[in-house]
């Protein structure tokens, strides 16, 4: 007799959501400015993690029924490093790249941690002058996006949701209401000189 089956659902507790157009909340925001290495709880096997920040995202409004609103997932956006490519010397000789591990950690444009700048702080890398990100600026920050299920990269199991970071864009400008004039009767239309 065979035994009975039963489907892997993935099992990581983490929701998995397909939204197109969500407005979400950044909060509990923390930086880590070098490698750092974290222990899962389950079995105490121990992750060493590239720099850039973590935190939790809460959908304000899914942009539908309002079935995912207040529904929460992890998101990071990670630093990425800046590799020196190769160059030739004035006497036609290739100067070697430096090593990855030498590499310093930066902000890259064309990346999610880049976009999510972008979006923050518009101009960011074109002005110098522009303050470098920290967590205080994403602490309670709020934008548009597409969230989509995330899937582990080795294994292609859906393991929970994540930002689709080329759709993050700013919310949209409220438009100013001008209260309207309150109607004067012809008295007050006397006493104004002309």
């Amino acid at each position: 007799m065979p035994l009975p089956r039963k489907k892997d659902d993935g099992g990581t507790g983490a929701p998995v959501l397909n939204i197109l157009s969500a407005h979400v909340k950044l909060f509990d925001v923390e930086e880590h400015t070098e490698p750092y290495t974290v222990t899962r709880k389950s079995d105490g096997t121990q992750f060493t993690l590239d720099p850039g920040f973590k935190c939790t995202v809460e959908v304000i409004d899914d942009g539908a029924d309002g079935t995912h609103n207040g529904a929460k997932f992890f998101e990071s956006f990670k630093y990425k490093k800046e590799l020196r490519r190769p160059t030739v010397t004035k006497d036609g000789r290739l100067e070697p790249v430096s090593d990855e591990a030498d590499a310093p950690w930066v902000n890259k444009e064309n990346s999610k941690l880049g976009q999510l700048t972008n979006v923050r702080k518009p101009g960011y890398f074109e002005d110098a002058s522009i303050p470098e990100l920290s967590a205080e600026d994403l602490e309670d920050f709020e934008m548009l996006c597409r969230i989509k299920p995330k899937k582990n990269p080795n294994s292609g199991q859906v393991i929970g949701s994540t930002i689709d970071w080329e759709t993050m864009q700013p919310l949209p400008k409220k438009p100013v209401v001008v209260a309207p004039a309150e109607e004067d009767d012809e008295s007050s239309f006397a006493s104004m000189p002309f």
